[in-house]
């Protein structure tokens, strides 16, 4: 009887290391200014699609005169993530550059990382999810 138990627990804890783990993530988002506009909130687990093509989670959200704002995101798989935010002040569904391609809206990246002359990389923003929820903080520039 004593072998079978522990024939078991050795199999549940075996078969646990593959099973993917979903949990609550919410990523805090500030320096919005009081600002107005439609937030886009965007998570890529590779880096060819960081930081705009086929996100694995999105959304969007309309703020109107906050400082900060907590967005919840239900059921992410654990595994490697980079998160990419702007701020569409003007609602036309994308983010503004200037001539020199930098941008006139306000955005952010996970692990709060502002390259000077370019986007951040996947590398850069990329942070673990490892079954527990957690609060990700993103400052917006």
């Amino acid at each position: 009887m004593k072998i079978v138990h522990t024939a078991n627990f050795a199999i549940l804890l075996f078969s646990s290391l593959f099973i993917n783990v979903n949990s609550k993530q919410t990523v805090l988002v500030s320096n919005l200014q009081n600002k107005t506009g439609r937030l886009f909130i965007a998570w890529y687990s590779t880096a060819e699609s960081f930081p705009g093509q086929d996100p694995d989670f999105s959304k969007e959200i309309d703020v109107k005169n906050l400082t900060e704002i907590s967005i919840p995101f239900d059921e992410i798989p654990d595994g490697k993530y980079g998160i990419s935010i702007f701020l569409d002040e003007n609602n036309n569904g994308k983010i503004d550059l200037n001539f020199l391609g930098i941008p006139k809206e306000k955005y952010g990246f996970s692990n709060n990382v502002f390259p000077l002359t370019r986007a951040a990389n996947f590398e850069e923003a990329a942070f673990e999810i490892q079954g527990k929820s957690t609060v990700i903080p993103i400052r917006l520039k």
